[in-house]
């Protein structure tokens, strides 16, 4: 069981990721919301600055599982007496869905600059294709 900021912003939570040592973890602990949308957990590992975790919220209805939304960590603080180390979360959110044209793996012939030869433009599509 994690260590509780015994506050009523608390927010009951099982967060993952990789740590320090490169080996996978999962820890229940709690999440501090701030007023100004600030997250705060302490977990009994360290983490480097600008990893990426997963939080998932717990909730007392078995039933009802939640999501997980990646976070990033920012400001890792030391380790404490009893073996908890304090960070803040940024939620990451994810990039917007690109156009359909960006997906084609090589261009048409029409967006090529001005190749004449056949046997060129072939080339400059080969190299785009393995460059993708």
């Amino acid at each position: 069981m994690g260590y509780s900021f015994n506050s009523p912003d608390d927010y009951r939570i099982e967060i993952s990721g990789w740590g320090l040592d490169n080996s996978f973890f999962a820890e229940r602990t709690d999440l501090l919301w701030m007023l100004g949308g600030e997250k705060k957990v302490q977990l009994h590992r360290g983490m480097a600055e600008g990893s990426i975790v997963f939080i998932r919220l717990l909730s007392f209805e078995s039933s009802s599982g939640s999501v997980p939304v990646a976070y990033q960590v920012r400001g890792v603080g030391p380790m404490d007496c009893n073996g908890l180390c304090r960070m803040n979360l940024t939620q990451l959110h994810s990039r917007s869905k690109e156009s359909p044209a960006a997906n084609i793996a090589s261009k048409g012939l029409e967006d090529l600059p001005g190749v004449c030869d056949a046997h060129e433009v072939e080339l400059l599509l080969q190299r785009e294709e393995v460059l993708q």
